[in-house]
């Protein structure tokens, strides 16, 4: 029996370490190097883990050697560096995006639909029948191909407005719209096999909006996918120059494989003029929907201060390994 203590005393501290180190490595999380980027990812798992060694050393170690001491500091300042992050997700910080008081305008309301398909999944059933529940009137699929277009047809009787650019590399996009789409570009921010498309559209009220859609490629590297190798990826950092030149309200959605944490300035370059609609509400976790251990969120909505927050809610499976978000913005006249 104490041999087996031992040994799960010794995996507790491997643990520990690893998990302190990983914290520590992650603050380099702008580094050109993808693998300290990569540990901005799982902070939550992080933050937990150092939680749980922490408590676990506390209560089961009587001998207070310096080791013992460092480990905790250590742990400490894991459990530190990870809640500076993942506070600004928790009610514990004041929301960006204020919540929408009622009554509403019907006419300046955006309900949108957000789902990475994941290309190999062929489940398309599932996504209809979520669209049919919700009613949502934007949808922005990604990594759609001809397949996924063939079975997303059923949709262009009730979403008239439409624009699909599909390839077979994954990153496919299909943009669905029960309002007029004045006008919509197709471009490749940072990668040639990537487009993202940047539209204007109508609402009821006549009013018009910016809507950038998006889907960056990670920082990890995966065979035979599209990879941003030895150069920065800064697709955000573009809609972020357009969105300052900008003088319509403006939506940015998408897949942007990437954890965010709210450093919405950051990522694009810009200073006040953008919001994450999941600050200060909640993580409303998007991947993986395979993994209940590894998750976190990468599918976000970002606005201006012209829109407020009805709802944002997570829905169900869908069979891809991304949740879709489902989200309800009010804009403000």
């Amino acid at each position: 029996m104490e041999k087996f203590k031992k040994i799960l005393k010794i995996i507790i501290y491997v643990i520990a370490v690893f998990t302190v180190l990983s914290s520590m490595f992650s603050l380099f999380r702008n580094a050109e190097i993808r693998y300290f980027k990569m540990l901005d990812f799982p902070r939550i798992q992080l933050f937990i883990i150092s939680l749980i060694c922490f408590a676990i050393l506390i209560f089961t170690t009587n001998k207070r050697n310096w080791y013992n001491y460092i480990i905790l500091i250590g742990l400490l300042i894991s459990i530190t560096i990870n809640s500076v992050f993942l506070i600004n997700y928790t009610p514990l910080v004041a929301s960006q995006v204020p919540l929408a008081k009622s009554p509403f305008d019907n006419n300046n309301q955006l309900h949108l639909l957000l789902a990475n398909v994941k290309m190999s999944n062929k489940n398309a059933k599932s996504l209809i029948n979520l669209i049919s529940i919700n009613d949502p009137d934007i949808i922005l699929a990604m990594e759609t191909d001809s397949w996924w277009n063939n079975e997303l047809k059923v949709l262009e009787n009730t979403y008239p407005y439409y624009q699909l650019k599909t390839n077979e590399v994954a990153y496919g996009m299909s943009l669905y719209s029960k309002f007029p789409i004045k006008e919509i570009d197709i471009e490749y921010l940072n990668n040639k096999n990537v487009p993202s498309f940047q539209s204007t559209i109508t609402l009821p009220s006549n009013k018009e909006i910016a809507l950038h859609c998006l889907h960056p490629v990670p920082p990890s590297h995966f065979k035979d996918l599209p990879d941003n190798a030895n150069q920065e990826e800064n697709a955000l950092k573009k809609i972020g120059k357009r969105v300052q030149n900008s003088k319509l309200p403006t939506v940015i959605a998408g897949d942007l494989n990437d954890v965010v944490w709210s450093y919405v300035d950051n990522l694009t370059n810009t200073k006040n003029l953008l919001f994450d609609v999941r600050a200060g509400r909640g993580f409303y976790n998007s991947f993986s929907a395979r993994n209940i251990f590894m998750r976190w969120p990468l599918d976000h909505v970002f606005v201006t201060k012209e829109f407020q927050l009805k709802k944002i809610k997570r829905l169900s499976k869908i069979g891809s390994d991304h949740f879709p978000i489902y989200i309800e913005l009010a804009l403000i006249d």
